[in-house]
């Protein structure tokens, strides 16, 4: 057996592996699919606790949701600004996979915030 499925797929696994896998009955191959579904969840770090501030910046709430996560930051607009950080601003992130294999933040800018509750405190003195 080779490591291309039939579309040319190429899968790296050990023969040993795929042969056990090749054995397996349709009921068995969809637990294999959930239980390596649930590894990958239980190994991967969520974006949330990727989310991290750039120097000048303030990350004020991260909320993980089920397609992305909710940041609300105030961010520096340049070099000797009186009034930075501005803000707050709100953002959808997720992690997309790159062409090269690598993960990535996407951060999407939704626009300023006036008032939120998470934010209360600090949308007062912003812009």
């Amino acid at each position: 057996m080779t490591d291309d499925a039939s579309d040319g797929t190429e899968y790296r696994l050990p023969p040993s592996l795929r042969d056990r896998i090749d054995e397996l009955g349709l009921q068995e191959l969809r637990e294999v699919v959930h239980y390596a579904q649930d590894r990958i969840r239980t190994r991967h770090r969520p974006v949330s606790e990727q989310i991290e501030a750039a120097p000048g910046e303030e990350v004020l709430s991260v909320e993980e949701g089920p397609e992305y996560t909710e940041v609300v930051k105030r961010e520096p607009c340049g070099e000797n600004c009186p009034d930075c950080p501005h803000g707050p601003y709100l953002y959808h992130v997720y992690e997309e996979t790159l062409p090269d294999g690598s993960d990535s933040l996407h951060w999407v800018f939704l626009g300023h915030l006036f008032r939120s509750p998470r934010v209360a405190e600090t949308s007062a003195d912003s812009d």
